[in-house]
């Protein structure tokens, strides 16, 4: 195993330490180690299938639908637990919300985001 390999391996190790809230990292370093263990993973591991992902370490998975959305533009579903459908389905609601309507729609919009929160807050 080489250097390169072993320093991937131990940045998806405290990457998934902290998505499992055992080991604390700032959101500089999680950024950081994030975006280091992707260049990593692109150029030491190539084209592998992403099935090869597909297992009991979060972090690994995660990474690799990351991987395809960004090369593919579309969400991946490597476990089949159907959340990439949902994802996309809730990805392409809050892109219709989001799309510039009439003047007052926005006025709406806000209108609608400040008394849901006022009725969390009174709860």
């Amino acid at each position: 195993m080489n250097a390169r390999i072993k320093q991937l391996r131990d940045l998806v190790v405290a990457l998934d330490l902290s998505d499992r809230n055992l080991n604390k990292l700032t959101a500089d370093r999680y950024r950081e180690a994030a975006k280091k263990a992707l260049r990593l993973t692109r150029e030491e591991m190539g084209l592998l299938p992403m099935a090869d992902f597909a297992g009991p370490v979060s972090a690994l998975q995660t990474m690799a639908e990351n991987i395809y959305f960004g090369v593919h533009g579309c969400f991946a579903d490597l476990d089949a637990t159907g959340r990439a459908g949902a994802a996309k389905t809730v990805t392409k609601d809050l892109m219709a919300r989001l799309k510039p309507g009439g003047a007052g729609t926005a006025e709406e919009i806000a209108k609608g985001l400040i008394a849901r929160m006022r009725s969390r807050s009174a709860a």
